[in-house]
Formats: structure tokens, sequence, C-alpha cells
């Protein structure tokens, strides 16, 4: 049985508090907006002190870019376990995308702040390219795997805007319930998964 060194157990008891503190944020975020949460109410709700946070996160928005990573990741996971087997199919892709931003509000809010000019560090900026990088990758294979071959990543963007575009469209609709807002998306990403689908090769 491997020796476990003393760093590797200080390592794991820092990453168990951060993601202590990851959860704890998320919770807060689900009941009121994101940029509304103080560090106090993050440190009351993890059960830490407000110095603990600032060990881990030198200020809030760096706090909200790793809840947001982790978040991204997330999806990308999901995404890549549509259909291991088999290449993703662009409906499936899509229909998984849009669940997700259903589901988690606040992924989609942070994004939004982060993509119009959230205030990040170049190493936080790097960060926030190799998740999208990697999201951006699994669009893309989806797209390849519908028969489309030329401009590929400018056309993994064009899609990613038009799925997020649904949710600005609909995702806080007056006088629709969640269920109705999660029925309409879905069936909107459906049409647009179709519409990529057949798109002609010159308008790409």
């Amino acid at each position: 049985m491997p020796e476990i060194r003393l760093a590797d157990l200080k390592q794991m008891e820092r990453n168990t508090r951060r993601h202590i503190i990851l959860d704890a944020a998320l919770t807060l975020f689900a009941e009121k907006d994101f940029k509304s949460v103080t560090v106090r109410e993050i440190a009351r709700q993890a059960g830490v002190s407000i110095g603990t946070i600032y060990n881990y996160y030198p200020n809030l928005t760096e706090l909200f870019l790793d809840v947001f990573l982790t978040s991204a990741e997330e999806i990308t996971r999901l995404l890549n376990l549509t259909d291991p087997k088999s290449p993703p199919d662009l409906e499936k892709v899509c229909e998984v995308y849009i669940t997700y931003l259903n589901d988690n509000m606040t992924f989609y809010q942070m994004m939004s702040h982060f993509m119009l000019g959230g205030d990040l560090s170049a190493d936080a900026t790097r960060k926030l390219d190799d998740i999208m990088k990697a999201l951006m990758d699994r669009i893309e294979a989806a797209l390849a795997a519908a028969g489309i071959r030329e401009n590929l990543r400018l056309t993994a963007h064009a899609l990613f805007s038009a799925l997020n575009g649904i949710m600005i469209s609909y995702a806080r609709y007056p006088g629709k319930s969640d269920d109705d807002i999660r029925r309409h998306t879905l069936r909107l990403a459906k049409i647009i998964a179709r519409v990529f689908k057949t798109a002609s090769p010159s308008l790409v």
C-alpha cells in the first residue's frame, strides 16, 4: 500500500475545504442573485471564517469564476457522456446543454457576467479560455459528426451563441412556469440543431 505523505494529506484537506466553500456558494446562488451574495454569507453557509475564504480566493470575482469553471467542467463532462461509444448527436448535445442551463441558471448568469466584461486577472482569463475551449471542442465534434466540414470552429461558436440566445429570450419569460419554459426552450434547441444539420456549407 503506497505511503500517504503529509503534504498529500494537507492538499486533500485543502481541496475538501475548497469544495465546501464552492458548495456553500452554489447553495446561496440558488436562492438569490450571485452578485448580491457576500463573503460573510458564504463563510457562514460553509461553516468557516471569512479569513478562510480569503485564504483561497483574493476576491469574490475569483470565487465566482471558480464556481463557474466547476459548472462548465460539469456540463462538458455531461456532453462527453451523451454516448461515449458513438459520435455525438447534435440534437442530443443541444438538448443536454439547454437542459443544464434550465437547471442551473446561476451558471448562465455567471457566463453572461464574465462574457460581458467581468474584471478578471490574466491567470483567471486563461482558466476561462481553457474551459471554454473544452466546451467548444465538444460542440465542434457534434457538428463534425453531423456532416459539417467547413469552418467548424466558427460554426461551433455560432451554435453556442444560438443556444445561449434561446435562454436570453425565454429563460425568465413573464407569465410562464418553469415547466413551460423548459419545454419551449428544448423545442427551440431541437429546431436549431436541425437548422445547423441542414445548413449549406457556403453559409458557414
